[in-house]
């Protein structure tokens, strides 16, 4: 039927006048070259995928893991970190004593982050964090953290283990007093199990109602048992907590935090 039409075609053709055939020809190559489709809107062409987060830090913190890592900067369409929408962390659970860590990519999604609301993770500057409350002594967990893009594409992983221990005993008799826009934090070592070495000390503070930050007052582990919190808001509630920090073989743990002590600083004290 289609070469019966064809040739009924050709033979009209054949008997149109040369420059009405000209006329026609040009026409339909006008229409094959233009198509008969609507064009969508221009897309902007992805140059690049981010790299993959840097500056990967694992760490026990008690019964739990905290994973940070830095926003990379590298990204596409504007070069940016806003490109970069949140981040996805897979996770893999193996056996301390007997399994390789890295013989096997981790494929359980534990979280999805926001970059704009990383909750139940925390942002500080270029640094994101997130709590792992699921760790038991004696297992090993290796994670995988990718950049999620937009149209919700995944950027490359950057891979991180640790095998979760006993945690070490907290300070104890967190004592506060209160000053004209400070506090004065104290505390008693803790009574370390043979094998453990006493590195320093983390102090947590947070305003009343507020949760507990990730990171602590400190940028370094404190040395001495004491520490008088400066540049405080008088009137305002803070809740301080203390944790041990111990070398334990070649891995650092940090203790659980000690319970938490209530202080208000007041103006003319």
């Amino acid at each position: 039927m289609i070469l019966y039409a064809f040739k009924r075609f050709a033979l009209c053709l054949s008997r149109v006048p040369r420059p009405a055939f000209l006329i026609i020809i040009s026409a339909l190559l006008i229409m094959v070259n233009s198509g008969c489709g609507k064009k969508g809107p221009v897309r902007p062409k992805l140059t690049a995928l981010p790299s993959a987060p840097e500056e990967l830090t694992l760490q026990q913190q008690g019964n739990l893991f905290v994973l940070g890592w830095t926003i990379p900067s590298a990204g596409l369409i504007g070069g940016g970190e806003e490109d970069v929408t949140g981040f996805r962390i897979r996770r893999l659970s193996y056996d301390a004593a007997d399994d390789c860590p890295t013989c096997r990519d981790p494929q359980v999604v534990k979280a999805d982050l926001e970059l704009k609301s990383p909750a139940p993770g925390q942002r500080i500057g270029k640094r994101m964090y997130w709590r792992d409350l699921d760790i038991r002594p004696g297992s090993g967990y290796r994670y995988a953290i990718t950049p999620l893009i937009l149209g919700g594409q995944e950027g490359p992983a950057a891979t991180i283990h640790l095998a979760a221990q006993q945690p070490p005993p907290s300070p104890t008799d967190l004592q506060v007093e209160a000053g004209d826009a400070r506090v004065l934090v104290k505390w008693a070592p803790p009574a370390l199990p043979e094998g453990m070495q006493l590195v320093g000390y983390n102090l947590y503070r947070r305003q009343a109602q507020r949760a507990f930050p990730i990171v602590p007052v400190n940028p370094k582990p404190l040395q001495s048992t004491q520490l008088l919190d400066r540049g405080l808001d008088n009137g305002r509630a803070y809740e301080y907590r203390v944790s041990a920090l111990v070398r334990s073989g070649d891995q650092l743990l940090e203790s659980m935090a000690s319970p938490g002590v209530l202080i208000t600083p007041q103006e003319g004290r």
